[in-house]
Order: C-alpha cells, then sequence, then structure tokens
C-alpha cells in the first residue's frame, strides 16, 4: 500500500514538473515572432562573452570539437544581464589555424535561458568573426562580408540575414580580453521557417534544375562582387531549399570571404588563376531572360549603393572601393555588347 502511494505520488510530483515546464501556444507563438525580428533590427548588440577561449582557440578538430560553456553578458535597461550558452569552432578554410588564429564560432542556447531576452528564440547562430587579432585589415574584410549579406538581402527575399555584434571576449583562464566587431547569420532552419520553405540537400544538380529567375539573380550577384568560390552541384556555398517536393529548388549563397569585394588577404592565394579566368559562373540562358534579371538589378541600384554609403563601420574610402567594385557591375549592363560577352558568350553551357 505504502509503495502504491509512494509512486502516485511520485507520477502527480512528475506531471506537475513536467506541465509547469510546458510553453503554452501563445508562449511559442510569441518566442517564433521574437526569433525573426532578431534579423530585422540593423541596432548593434554589445556583449561580453565569457569562456575559457585558449581550449576554445585549440579546438579545431570538425570530427572531435564540443560545445563549450560560456557567458554572455548584456546590460539591460541598467542592469547586468548573464545568459548561459555552448559555444564551438565551426567553418573549413578559416577554422585552419594557418588561417585564422581565432576561429569561427557557433552559439547554442537553450530555450527557457534565453526567455525575455535578444536571443529569445534562438537556438544556434553562427557567428562570423574578425579571423586574426592584431589585423585591422581582417577586421575591415568581416565589415566587408556583413555588408554582401546586407545587399544580396536587398536583392532577394530568399537570403540569411545578418546582425552586427561589438562583442568583449574575455579569457576566464587567462583573464585576457579582445574587443572584435562580429556578426551571426540567421539560421537556415530559420530562414526556411520565415519564408515557408523547406531545406533539400540534393548533390549534383544542375543549374538548369533550379528556379531560373533564382539562379540568374545569384550568379549575377556573385559577378557583382568577384566570387566565383560557389557551386550548385558540389553544393558549395549554397543551400537548396523548395516549398515541397514537387517545386523545383531555390539556392540562396552565403560565405563570400573568397569575393573580391570582401578582399581577404588569403583570398588571392587560395583562388589562384580563377579570379584571372572568367567570373560568371551563370547557365546560358536566352537574351530577354538575362536582361529581365538585369533590369531587377537595375531597380535596386540606387538601394545598393545607399546600402554601401550608409555603413559608417567602413572608412569613406574602404566604402568607395566597394563602391567601384560594385559600379564596374553596371558600367558591364550598361553596354549591350559587354553584357552578351559576360553573361552569355563566355556563360557555363
Amino acid at each position: 500500500m505504502r509503495l502504491s502511494l509512494l509512486l502516485l505520488s511520485l507520477l502527480i510530483a512528475n506531471t506537475l514538473f513536467a506541465g509547469s515546464y510546458e510553453l503554452d501556444a501563445a508562449t511559442k507563438e510569441r518566442i517564433k515572432q521574437t526569433a525573426i525580428h532578431f534579423f530585422e533590427s540593423d541596432e548593434i548588440i554589445e556583449l561580453t562573452v565569457k569562456a575559457d577561449f585558449t581550449s576554445i582557440r585549440e579546438d579545431r578538430d570538425r570530427a572531435t570539437n564540443e560545445y563549450h560553456a560560456a557567458t554572455i553578458v548584456m546590460n539591460d535597461d541598467g542592469d547586468e544581464l548573464q545568459i548561459p550558452v555552448k559555444i564551438k569552432t565551426r567553418g573549413n578554410f578559416r577554422l585552419k589555424t594557418e588561417n585564422c588564429d581565432f576561429p569561427p564560432l557557433r552559439f547554442k542556447f537553450k530555450t527557457r535561458e534565453v526567455i525575455n531576452t535578444v536571443f529569445e528564440g534562438q537556438k544556434k547562430l553562427k557567428l562570423v568573426t574578425h579571423c586574426r587579432d592584431t589585423s585591422e585589415t581582417m577586421q575591415n574584410t568581416m565589415l566587408r562580408e556583413y555588408l554582401v549579406y546586407k545587399m544580396y538581402n536587398a536583392v532577394s527575399d530568399q537570403s540569411l540575414r545578418v546582425r552586427l555584434v561589438k562583442v568583449k571576449y574575455e579569457d576566464v583562464v587567462y583573464g585576457d580580453e579582445l574587443i572584435k566587431y562580429a556578426f551571426f547569420v540567421e539560421s537556415v532552419e530559420q530562414m526556411a521557417s520565415r519564408l515557408g520553405l523547406e531545406e533539400v540537400e540534393m548533390a549534383n544538380l544542375r543549374q538548369e534544375q533550379l528556379v531560373e529567375e533564382n539562379i540568374i539573380q545569384l550568379a549575377l550577384f556573385n559577378y557583382m562582387i568577384g566570387n566565383t568560390d560557389w557551386s550548385i552541384p558540389k553544393l558549395h556555398n549554397v543551400a537548396l531549399f523548395r516549398h515541397d517536393r514537387h517545386s523545383p529548388p531555390v539556392a540562396v549563397p552565403y560565405d563570400f570571404d573568397m569575393s573580391e569585394f570582401v578582399d581577404a588577404c588569403y583570398m588571392h592565394v587560395y583562388m589562384g588563376r580563377e579570379l584571372l579566368e572568367n567570373r560568371y559562373k551563370g547557365k546560358k540562358v536566352p537574351l530577354e531572360t538575362l536582361e529581365n534579371a538585369m533590369a531587377h538589378y537595375k531597380e535596386k541600384k540606387s538601394e545598393l549603393i545607399n546600402t554601401i554609403l550608409d555603413f559608417e563601420y567602413l572608412d569613406l574610402a574602404t566604402r568607395q572601393e566597394c563602391l567601384t567594385i560594385v559600379d564596374s557591375f553596371y558600367q558591364v549592363l550598361a553596354n549591350k555588347q559587354s553584357y552578351r560577352k559576360a553573361f552569355i558568350a563566355e556563360a557555363t553551357k
């Protein structure tokens, strides 16, 4: 009898415990919407991340790297807010020590620990970092890549959004501190949910199998920023999405550090001759189809230029370099012989 009562008590306690931790539908919907709004703001986030960064910097084997305990410290209306978080290294090229002494990071949050904070609704976020601690050039490189994401947001809704942050990295073991800019990238899961899409991992697809308007826009954009480091068949620096299993996929680009626009110090060595060869990697399409896609870019010209001009985290000289790259693209669009040669005669067959 006593055993039965004990078991019943435990069952009731467990039920109450589970119920008290179950989020209601309204709260879940609010969290979902808050997560989406995170990337709608251009306001910079200032935070301190406390962790054993010595161990994190050394944990670069993609087969074995683990999440490390960390704490985000932020100002919340004058009060200090501490948010538990797990962080781990990520990436490919920038993960290697010989390329970046500070690796890209991934942040993982627990839903209940970020309720009523700026990170409410976020689960996993990529953080693009400065790469090299003592290089102001590489800090600018990171800012230029952030700008590329913002420019593609202007070109297409089917794009990953970003949020700029100013981070103080504080090593809890040795006490070292480092303040740098970085930016969070919207997760592919969140982008898919926002647009009513589903991610698909289908390698070896040809560009002809994608939504035509989408792939031409993507190819023209990469041409504009001088980026050849992408591939649809290899799923290299692109993610594929579709509305349903009967719909053709659309491609969403990411990782633009090997572009001329971003101008990373390692780009010329890594890309080699490919930078000197044909920059346009889009498929060959009829002239009318191409000109329709070009018309979209002509409509977006002022917005793209203003996106660059208004980004005051880069100095005026750097912004002028970025504008020169974009202007060279529009010079091609303005000359029929030039764009026929660049986008049809030299297009992928």
